[in-house]
């Protein structure tokens, strides 16, 4: 795996490593909260990601799940939360130009990524590619399927 710099955390991963309980979701959890910390947060995720994530559990009333989001989606040593600036947005526009089919939501998660410094971009999402994502940075694109998370825990334990 390319050396890697910090992490963008798509809104679905959250929801993979913090409601689902399978396999990937376990070794998600794991890898957020048991990576070597250093002098910044090796992931970083968007303030819109904890406005995506909190859409199910305001409609089903589940307060529970409402907190649990609301406090992990804070700066912390393990994860930097960006704010969604101007720059982000016209950012996300001209990427939005080039790609017709990008939704609003994904180009601002990519540019936020490009902004943050990020080198790799971990997203269930298979309408963002690894061409479009190499626009934008150059990002690795990553997917959290048991292989590449094994993979990507191994490169970090380096």
């Amino acid at each position: 795996m390319a050396s890697i710099d910090r992490i963008y955390l798509d809104t679905n991963v959250f929801v993979l490593a913090f409601e689902r309980k399978d396999r990937s979701g376990a070794i998600l959890s794991d890898l957020f909260f048991n990576v070597e910390k250093g002098s910044m947060p090796l992931f970083v995720t968007s303030e819109l990601t904890l406005s995506e994530l909190l859409v199910i559990p305001y409609r089903n009333g589940d307060a529970e799940l409402i907190e649990a989001y609301a406090v992990l989606l804070q700066n912390d040593d393990w994860l930097e939360v960006v704010p969604v600036k101007r720059p982000v947005l016209i950012q996300a526009a001209m990427l939005r130009s080039h790609r017709k089919g990008l939704k609003l939501p994904d180009a601002i998660h990519l540019s936020s990524a490009s902004g943050a410094g990020c080198s790799h971009f971990l997203t269930a999402d298979m309408g963002i590619n690894v061409q479009v994502a190499e626009q934008e940075g150059p990002l690795t694109v990553l997917r959290p399927d048991e292989p590449t998370l094994t993979s990507l825990i191994e490169s970090l334990a380096r």
